[in-house]
């Protein structure tokens, strides 16, 4: 009820607020230029009411066949062994008992042959996990290897379990692999319906699941949170699913994903995840620190196997909050993971288009065009307000209200419980996340993690000096000329008057 009365509450003040802009003073220009920003925002919205068609039929339609198919295959679709490479460190120990408990529980429960991989950096974490381990009393089928590593990050524990797995005297193609960060927790039944899809279908390499967030706390920052990282997974299933009608996702997400033990245990693999790098045109050749789920993806992705979204079960993930100041949190976390995104993003691009699939490849250059066109929105009704009066300013207004109330009602096809902060944190998101992703764009190599506070070496004094202040150019030309775009657009300066000025300082 509470939600319906502020739902109601806001399209109210859609109406009045409608009724308040003088559209009889638009100046005759301004209208085609509104015209021209309509043109692009029907490709944007097109593109976005496409993945929501796109999720539908996906999850209400193949996706229900493909689970049909699983369990008319029934126990004949069983992998022939399982093994959950779980990654620990510096969580919390109630954190890591709830998590092992579900994992080891789910272990048990599902039946299958099965070889815990704990990948951890402490002895008290080794402690924990055994002490686990032995309390629930596992049967014979179930077996722990610890793997001990120091703490140099999440690729060098993955790489360590990954070799477990290729020295495992079992069938590895018949085998698959659970990925699973140490704040994630299984869901039941969640290792049966997601391992059993690889039996029915010998091209699939990869798979990821559903996620939603769990936040402790009642406080509001938290409440803020919370509410943002609903609307942030009801989008990922949403994104998920559309790809997967393509037999492609667009990242093996490293919270929870399967993958065929073959793959896993390939020695080109395991080196890509363990020090993965990229060789960029102006910064040169840095290593990957996060993202290793990106580099695992992209290798998949490379060799021509189907990956596989399955919307039917969800891993529960436990979020720290990075900073009490909700604008930097949030912030932090669209660096992180746009830097991955745009990392991987260009030599993505250079898989063969038949390889990919239309449509995730029209996706990867879709990450290009995004950055810039919810800014070009903004920008325009603000220099077009400064020019012909404020109600260019209102007008935008108006039409970010309501196209946001509309997408947030879209997004009740991926979660029920749509809330009436959804609008806003929408346009948050592209705004923010626009600027955030031209940023990143232009500092590929920044790289930090929020929760192990760990970053990329810069390396000499000069590199770091040149990566630095390239990168600062490079951000600062762009947004120049963009905004100079805009300004032409918008009629607050002409050829003439940038002419003048050119002549004028030289």
């Amino acid at each position: 009820m509470k939600t319906f009365l502020f739902f109601l509450i806001y399209i109210l003040a859609l109406i009045i607020f409608g009724f308040l802009i003088p559209f009889k003073e638009f100046n005759p220009y301004a209208k085609s230029l509104i015209f021209f920003l309509g043109i692009i925002g029907i490709w944007r919205y097109s593109w976005f009411f496409m993945n929501i068609t796109r999720s539908l039929i996906y999850r209400k339609i193949t996706f229900k066949k493909i689970r049909k198919k699983e369990q008319e295959a029934g126990e004949e679709a069983d992998p022939e062994h399982l093994f959950m490479l779980i990654t620990t460190f510096r969580i919390g120990t109630s954190v890591s008992v709830e998590v092992y408990r579900a994992a080891i529980k789910e272990a048990i429960n599902s039946g299958y042959n099965i070889t815990m991989i704990a990948s951890i950096v402490e002895m008290s974490e080794e402690r924990l996990v055994r002490k686990i381990f032995l309390e629930m009393n596992p049967p014979q089928r179930v077996k722990l290897v610890i793997t001990r590593i120091k703490g140099t990050g999440k690729r060098d524990g993955l790489a360590v379990g990954f070799r477990v797995v290729a020295n495992s005297p079992v069938n590895l193609f018949k085998s698959v692999v659970a990925v699973i960060d140490g704040d994630s927790i299984l869901e039941e039944g969640l290792l049966r319906k997601s391992a059993r899809l690889f039996g029915i279908n010998d091209n699939l390499g990869a798979l990821t699941t559903d996620e939603d967030a769990k936040l402790e706390g009642k406080d509001k920052i938290t409440n803020i949170y919370r509410r943002w990282y609903r609307l942030r997974f009801a989008q990922r299933n949403v994104s998920m699913s559309s790809m997967a009608l393509s037999n492609k996702v667009l990242t093996l997400t490293g919270r929870m994903s399967m993958m065929r033990a073959n793959i896993v245990a390939d020695r080109n693999f395991i080196e890509t995840v363990q020090a993965d790098f990229i060789n960029h045109w102006r910064l040169g050749k840095f290593k990957f620190l996060t993202g290793d789920d990106k580099s695992s993806w992209y290798h998949v992705m490379r060799d021509g196997w189907d990956m596989l979204y399955v919307p039917d079960v969800v891993v529960e993930t436990i979020e720290e909050i990075p900073h009490r100041n909700y604008f930097i949190g949030s912030v932090m976390l669209m660096q992180r993971w746009f830097g991955n995104q745009y990392r991987t993003n260009e030599r993505a691009l250079k898989i063969p288009r038949d390889v990919i699939g239309n449509y995730p490849w029209y996706a990867l250059w879709d990450q290009r065009f995004t950055m810039w066109t919810s800014p070009f929105g903004l920008l325009i009704a603000f220099f077009g307000a400064l020019h012909w009066g404020a109600y260019i300013f209102m007008s935008y207004l108006w039409w970010v209200m309501l196209s946001r109330l509309l997408m947030t009602f879209a997004y009740r096809t991926s979660r029920e419980d749509i809330l009436p902060s959804w609008p806003f944190f929408l346009y948050y998101n592209q705004i923010v996340g626009s600027f955030v992703k031209i940023y990143i764009w232009n500092h590929l190599y920044k790289q930090s993690w929020t929760r192990q506070k760990t970053k990329l070496a810069a390396g000499s004094r000069f590199l770091a000096w040149y990566q630095r202040v390239s990168s600062n150019s490079m951000l600062l030309l762009e947004l120049l000329i963009f905004i100079i775009i805009i300004n032409f657009l918008v009629q607050n300066i002409n050829f003439d008057d940038l002419w003048g000025y050119l002549n004028l300082n030289i």
